[in-house]
């Protein structure tokens, strides 16, 4: 692709491109607590107590980006962490109860706490501190990080916690020091996502971490896959461009947007990353068995006793 057409396509999609970054990272945070067997959707709340904080420090308090950002990450990991302890003890469905209870807490405080939060309005006039290419370079070291993660002994300890608790415990694994940092590091990255979002797009309001951003992080982690990093992130982007694509069947689009959730849960449960891998096993499975039966059937070489 010609520079020029690559420069005009970029200027083209460029809020496209920062919402998917902005939802990968929130997709990210939902996806570390599944794969530690929390079903946490705290994160989302995380992410409007994340864009507030920044929102607050740089229009009221005269901050920069980067300490506001720091501290909205520190003050949503020490509320992670505050939540872990209260409600590690829950499982499947009290928990996704719970913590979308938190989320719907956070939009109450927002929209009742006028003299911090701005009440309906919200809060403009944020500065706009963070780049397209911040955005995407933090993706990609997040992405990496987890990465790192998944394939090192802390993902597989995951794994076995989620696939098997009683298990990880015979071996002296204490499960639920391992969810609470799952949890801490989920609100983290959720802190993150709506720190840029405020920085990004100038304003925050009580909408911003609703009801309907759960679902829709919800479905990007469906969608993609909640195995790994790369099924959030396919998530992210789908479930952003998707949308403008079929912008023109206007409200025809929710309906089209169930029967896609009821396929993908009904014969897709691992989402399109699962979908990837399950094909992946296959094609490899079938190249072996490929190669013994040609070496079963391959003649004898020359002077070889049968």
């Amino acid at each position: 692709m010609p520079l020029a057409s690559l420069s005009s396509w970029f200027d083209t999609n460029e809020t496209l491109i920062q919402n998917i970054a902005i939802y990968a990272l929130l997709a990210f945070s939902i996806q570390i607590v599944l794969r530690s067997g929390l079903f946490s959707l705290a994160s989302v709340g995380m992410y409007g107590i994340g864009s507030y904080v920044v929102g607050v420090l740089t229009t009221e308090h005269g901050w920069a980006a980067v300490p506001a950002i720091l501290v909205a990450v520190v003050v949503c990991a020490v509320v992670g962490w505050l939540l872990a302890v209260l409600l590690v003890r829950l499982r499947d469905l009290y928990l996704a109860m719970a913590t979308v209870a938190f989320d719907l807490m956070v939009g109450v405080i927002a929209l009742n706490w006028k003299q911090v939060t701005g009440g309906p309005v919200g809060l403009f006039g944020i500065p706009l501190a963070v780049t397209t290419t911040t955005l995407v370079v933090t993706v990609l070291v997040i992405a990496a990080l987890l990465y790192a993660m998944e394939h090192g002994t802390m993902g597989r300890t995951m794994e076995t916690i989620r696939e098997d608790e009683a298990l990880a415990q015979s071996f002296a694994v204490d499960t639920r020091r391992y969810r609470r940092m799952a949890f801490v590091v989920s609100s983290m990255l959720g802190a993150l996502a709506g720190a840029y979002h405020a920085l990004v797009f100038n304003t925050v309001s009580p909408g911003d971490a609703g009801f309907s951003l759960i679902v829709l992080v919800l479905t990007m982690v469906i969608i993609g896959g909640y195995g790994s990093w790369i099924g959030a992130l396919i998530g992210a982007i789908l479930i952003t461009w998707l949308p403008l694509r079929l912008e023109s069947l206007s409200d025809w689009w929710y309906a089209i947007y169930g029967a896609i959730m009821i396929v993908m849960a009904t014969f897709m449960p691992g989402g399109i990353y699962g979908l990837a891998q399950q094909l992946r096993r296959r094609s490899t499975g079938l190249r072996t068995r490929r190669r013994a039966a040609r070496g079963l059937s391959a003649p004898p070489v020359s002077g070889q006793q049968v």
